[in-house]
């Protein structure tokens, strides 16, 4: 009955010992050490356990105890003689407790590695723990002597960097990366860090990378890795022809496809550098039409082409002839159905001629063998033409389509947001809310973001105290817009001032003001909308926009160099918070002529 009565009783002791070694680890947590020290002392006294050394050990240190500290870790180092952590542990609690010259005791511990490479992070994490990275930065150094097959490069990073000798770290990345060519991903990551310097990026950072990465790059032959390291450092930077420099070279360098240089093509295309985009296409496309980035390249090419001439009011309608010149050369078929339905964007968008982008689309729906995806694309574009000439129900027809077939993919959301742009132009506020809600979520960050954009403007205007009338009308405005109809739009986008003056949706209405201004050429008008938008709404977020574009207007249409600098340096001093940060400084810099070319 005894024995039954224990068994039965053992299984509570051992959850009641749990349970109070746990709250000794809660008060440890909490810096509450005496209490965490009354407890494990409780818990020695019964069956010391290895589980709680560590939090026992270090509570000890912090509230001075080092002569208990000591014989605590003596008896685990008695305990386990072939774990030299504890030994270590050992000489820390003697140091503190006014032992003096312990150094020659930390090497000698040292110097008892096997060889480990497990030992040798064991004892390294031990003077870690005590801040002592000289120390573990010697065991590391003592086990690679011992074992020439070790290597501890990236541990020796941390410890460089925990040291403040950033110089020697990234030399210790790098040679990780020469000799650990796998590890590029994270050394990457690290170094990007290193870079942007907790979220200020520091040029003295970027320029000491460049230095120590140069020589890697002057010695590579069959490897490529440290020169798209330098391309990846010119595109932090915002060094975009240093990395379309370096990314040709290298593709010359190893008889590439150009692949390397087409990604920073797109790359250039997303940040509306059109002219350096073009230069990238231009590089792949003369490795001929059998390169398979050949029709893609062209695609890219004319839309960038496009985008430049719309900024720099050249005739837009030059580029036509280009289009026909390449669908000429590739042929109308499965594999340039993109470069059609671009084309019939450009017909309808940039031309205005509906009639020629409708028979384009109704020609490349009918190609033979065309992909479900394709086919969709085309009735997307399709449904835009429709709406374009105030086709609404038969643009709603399309795009109801496209997200019946392809629900849960991009495309499909796409067609979604489409939607409910069309409910909104219509007034019908609460249904497209619906659906941008839905859409927020969506995986495309570009469509997630264009829906939320619709969804705070909605949000914002819409529940407003007489709001519904003003937000019917700016959203009738916004169709107009759309349909290229500026003149009409603008009278509309007035009325809505004159009859709601003040209302929350005027700075929003100067924005798309200045943007028609822009896109008609009247340069002085666009800068005015900008300007009062600056001067009345400068605590909202538009304000960084407007002075951003601005500064834009100024350097690439009136080449007023000053005046844009002076904007650039409002939003690196004024609006440091905002999304046009990065690039305000390094316009900014190359304005001012600082030197950003490889040395």
């Amino acid at each position: 009955m005894r024995l039954f009565l224990f068994f039965s009783l053992f299984p509570l002791f051992i959850i009641g010992q749990q349970n109070t070694q746990q709250l000794a680890y809660q008060y440890y947590i909490n810096g509450k050490y005496k209490k965490a020290i009354e407890i494990y002392k409780e818990l020695d006294q019964e069956k010391f356990k290895i589980a709680y050394y560590t939090p026992y050990y270090f509570s000890l240190l912090k509230t001075n105890e080092y002569r208990a500290a000591e014989q605590l870790a003596k008896k685990v180092a008695y305990k386990y003689p072939k774990s030299l952590n504890y030994q270590i542990d050992v000489v820390v609690a003697q140091s503190r407790g006014g032992t003096k010259k312990v150094d020659d005791l930390f090497r000698k511990v040292i110097q008892k590695l096997n060889g480990s490479r497990n030992q040798a992070i064991n004892l390294a994490n031990t003077f870690n723990k005590h801040t002592m990275y000289e120390f573990a930065l010697e065991v590391y150094l003592f086990a690679e002597k011992e074992n020439a097959k070790l290597n501890f490069g990236l541990y020796k990073a941390q410890l460089y960097s925990n040291l403040e000798k950033t110089d020697l770290m990234i030399k210790e990345y790098l040679n990780v990366l020469f000799t650990q060519p796998d590890q590029k991903d994270f050394i990457i990551s690290k170094v990007q860090r290193f870079i942007n310097n907790d979220g200020i990026k520091s040029d003295e950072n970027y320029q000491l990378v460049k230095r120590l990465l140069l020589p890697y790059v002057r010695k590579e032959d069959n490897r490529t890795d440290f020169s798209e390291m330098l391309i990846w450092l010119f595109m932090q930077n915002a060094q975009y022809e240093m990395a379309l420099r370096q990314a040709k070279a290298l593709d010359r360098r190893i008889d590439g496809d150009g692949e390397n240089v087409y990604d920073l093509g797109d790359s250039f295309l997303d940040n509306q550098y059109y002219k350096l985009a073009i230069e990238a296409y231009d590089y792949v496309l003369q490795k001929g039409r059998n390169n398979f980035l050949f029709i893609n390249a062209n695609i890219n090419k004319l839309y960038a082409l496009t985008n430049m001439f719309k900024e720099q009011n050249n005739d837009i309608t030059l580029i036509d002839n280009i289009y026909k010149n390449v669908i000429e050369e590739v042929g109308k078929n499965r594999g340039t159905v993109l470069l059609l339905s671009n084309y019939a964007h450009f017909q309808a968008f940039y031309l205005h001629d509906l009639v020629a982008a409708k028979h384009t689309l109704k020609e490349t729906i009918s190609i033979p063998g065309i992909s479900m995806r394709d086919l969709a694309e085309c009735k997307l574009e399709y449904a835009d033409v429709m709406l374009l000439s105030g086709n609404i129900w038969e643009s709603l027809l399309y795009y109801t389509q496209v997200e019946k077939d392809f629900k849960e993919s991009p495309i499909g959301h796409d067609a979604k947001l489409r939607r409910a742009k069309v409910a909104y132009y219509q007034g019908d506020f609460q249904w497209a809310q619906a659906q941008l809600n839905v859409l927020k979520a969506s995986t495309s960050k570009l469509i997630a973001n264009d829906a939320l954009d619709l969804s705070l403007l909605i949000a914002d205007n819409y529940n407003l105290d007489t709001s519904e009338v003003a937000m019917k009308m700016f959203a009738e405005a916004d169709l107009l817009n759309y349909q290229k109809r500026y003149n009409v739009a603008i009278v509309k986008y007035d009325s809505i001032l004159t009859l709601f003056e003040g209302h929350s949706l005027s700075d929003e209405i100067y924005m798309r003001k200045a943007e028609i201004y822009l896109n008609s050429g009247n340069i002085e008008s666009s800068l005015a909308m900008y300007q009062k938008i600056i001067d009345e709404w400068d605590y909202d977020i538009l304000a960084d926009d407007a002075i951003y574009k601005q500064a834009r207007i100024y350097e690439d249409k009136l080449k007023e160099t000053s005046k844009a600098m002076q904007l650039y340096e409002k939003i690196l001093l004024e609006k440091s918070g905002s999304v046009f940060t990065a690039e305000a400084r390094k316009r900014f810099r190359e304005l001012r002529g600082d030197n950003l070319n490889l040395q």
